[in-house]
Formats: C-alpha cells, sequence, structure tokens
C-alpha cells in the first residue's frame, strides 16, 4: 500500500511530465482552436483537390489499359516468333544449311 510519502514522491514526478490545470489554462491561448484552422482548408477544398486527384488517377488508369493489353498481345507475337526461329535453325542445322561455325554463333545468340 501507498503511504504518504510515496503519494508526494508521485506527484512531483508527475510535474515534471504532466501539465497542470494551472498550467494548461495558460496555454489555451496559444493553441490554435478549430474555427483558426477552417482558414486554411476548408471541407470544400479538400473535397475539390480530393475529386482533381482522382479525376487524374481515372485518366492515368485509363491510359494503362490499352498498354497492358498492347503487351499481353506483343509477349503472345515473341512467343510464337520464338518458336518460329527455333524451328527454322533446327531445320537450318539437320540439313546441313548451315555451317557449324554458322550453327555456334546462332546458339551463342539465343536468349531464349
Amino acid at each position: 500500500m501507498l503511504d504518504d510519502n510515496d503519494i508526494q514522491k508521485l506527484i512531483k514526478a508527475q510535474k515534471e511530465v504532466f501539465v497542470t490545470k494551472k498550467e494548461f489554462e495558460g496555454l489555451i491561448d496559444i493553441v490554435a482552436t478549430k474555427d483558426d484552422l477552417k482558414e486554411f482548408v476548408t471541407k470544400k477544398d479538400f473535397d475539390e483537390f480530393k475529386d482533381n486527384s482522382l479525376s487524374k488517377l481515372d485518366r492515368i488508369s485509363e491510359g494503362i489499359v490499352p498498354l497492358k493489353e498492347e503487351k499481353i498481345i506483343k509477349d503472345e507475337q515473341d512467343i510464337k516468333q520464338k518458336k518460329v526461329l527455333e524451328i527454322h535453325n533446327a531445320a537450318l542445322k539437320n540439313n546441313k544449311i548451315l555451317s557449324q561455325e554458322q550453327s555456334l554463333e546462332i546458339d551463342k545468340l539465343r536468349v531464349f
């Protein structure tokens, strides 16, 4: 159980950390009130900012969708083109149309 000395020690320690009622009343005049802040940013200003930001994001995403679709198509075309090149290279090697050096050079360039 706490005795009077313990309570006095706690009160003394709290004075360094917490604001007393008298100190707080003195600070009230310094702190900005809600009405003071209304001058800076109104709800209407914030709503306009939000609407403009969302409109810009919508325009950006409209531009991204076609790019994404083009990338998918381009990737499919690349896969088909690589397959055709593999078939051509294999046929040229098998029928000895390419020299051994040319075949090795093609193999070095292979990125697929």
